[in-house]
This record gives structure tokens, sequence and C-alpha cells, in this order.
């Protein structure tokens, strides 16, 4: 007996839905590593270019006006010398504060002009990763960021330090769907960024997103710092 195949709308009933594009598996985030010369406008690279043997280790940065921004450094130094002197030297740095010194690493706080770099991530809505390197003349950035704000970052970048480049991108799809973080690792870090956590500035405060999560401020604040470690931890300093 012959097969009656069925026809139009019947046939394709039979048949099933038609299959899924391919498309590239979920990801949270991609962490980007960025190679950034710095431009004779930043004072810490014209420091970092005189003397190439001293390591600078940024270890946290705040505009304090629009004129004005504050940042503390550490300086790993191959000996003692002026070194605060130096940087009060420079143009664009008003004053510089010693915090702690030691035979090999100074710690200062610096109040300078602000970068030309802040805004574009301001605009952009990210930030870099504390603390990085910055060795002759050129800064070792770390961004968490969608593929499309990774390609923006750079060109906007490149405006100002054409030789940049990105160094290396870690998908967080090498390790799973949720790279190395817990599915409650990954949900909680998924809805803060939906609410703006790490936007710059932040649309939520810690508290207020700890608040709508259900949790106690010190707890999610702990767990967020661990699910940072974890996304960074693969990725050391350069010396």
């Amino acid at each position: 007996m012959p097969v009656t195949r069925p026809r139009g709308s019947a046939a394709r009933a039979s048949a099933g839905p038609p299959p899924a594009p391919a498309r590239r598996s979920q990801q949270l985030v991609d962490i980007c590593r960025l190679r950034v010369p710095l431009p004779e406008s930043a004072w810490i690279g014209n420091f970092s270019r005189k003397f190439p043997d001293v390591r600078i280790d940024v270890q946290s940065r705040l505009d304090v006006d629009r004129v004005t921004s504050l940042t503390e450094i550490v300086l790993r130094v191959p000996e003692p010398m002026g070194w605060a002197e130096e940087l009060r030297s420079l143009p664009q740095v008003r004053e510089v504060e010693e915090l702690e010194r030691s035979a090999d690493r100074l710690h200062l706080r610096v109040v300078h002009r602000p970068s030309r770099f802040i805004p574009i991530f301001r605009e952009l809505r990210l930030m870099r990763r504390f603390p990085f390197t910055i060795r002759a003349g050129e800064a070792a950035w770390v961004v968490v960021a969608p593929e499309a704000k990774q390609r923006a970052l750079l060109a906007r970048i490149r405006a100002e330090a054409p030789d940049a480049d990105i160094e290396s991108v870690r998908h967080s799809e090498d390790r799973g769907p949720w790279g190395p973080l817990t599915p409650r690792q990954a949900d909680l870090l998924r809805r803060a960024l939906a609410a703006g956590y790490f936007e710059v500035p932040r649309k939520v405060t810690l508290t207020a997103l700890a608040g709508s999560l259900g949790m106690a401020a010190s707890s999610l604040s702990e767990a967020l710092a661990t699910v940072e470690k974890k996304l960074l931890e693969k990725w050391p300093l350069p010396d």
C-alpha cells in the first residue's frame, strides 16, 4: 500500500519545529586583559617610562571632583631614593602623601588631574579591576564585560593610546556555561548585573541589592567578592 504523505500545514506539524540555528553557548561575562601604552598626558605613564625598573601597583582610584582625582599606588622600587619628590615634580600631580615605606616598597596617595580614560569607562559603564600593574609606561588592565562592550572600549581607548590592544580574553564558558562559578554564584552575579550594581556610577547600593535578594549586606558583599576572585584568580598580576 502506498504511503500517503501529509501536505501543507499538516506536513509541517508532523515534521516538528525547525531546528534552532547554531549559536554560541550562553556566557555570563568575558574577562578581557588589555595592554595599554599610556600616553604623554598620563602622569603615571611618564613616571613609569622614566623609571622602567619600578613596578607600580595601582591599588584604587577615586574622582574627588571634575578636575581632581585621588589614586593610591604601591611602588616596588629597586633602591631607596626620593620617589615621592619625583612624583611631586610632575605637572599633573598636585599632592603626594606617603602612607607606608619599607626598603623596597613605598605606598603613596597621589592627588592629580583626572585621566582622559575615565570618561570612556564612565560612558560605557565599565570599570577596571583593581589592583592593576604599570611598568615601563604600559598598563595591564582587566575588564569584565560582554564582547561588544570590549570592542567599543578598545576603539575608544585607541583614540588616546593607538597601540593599545587586547592581550587575551577568557570566556566564562571555558569551564561550563557559568565558567568557574557555582549556579548560586552565577545567579547572584546575574542579578547584580541586571540591577546595575557593577555600573559606573552604581544604580543600586549594596544594601538595597541585598534587601531585594533577601540577604544580609555583609553576606552579599562577601559572596560577590568571592565571585570576582573566582573570575580573576586565573590571571595573576604580571611580575
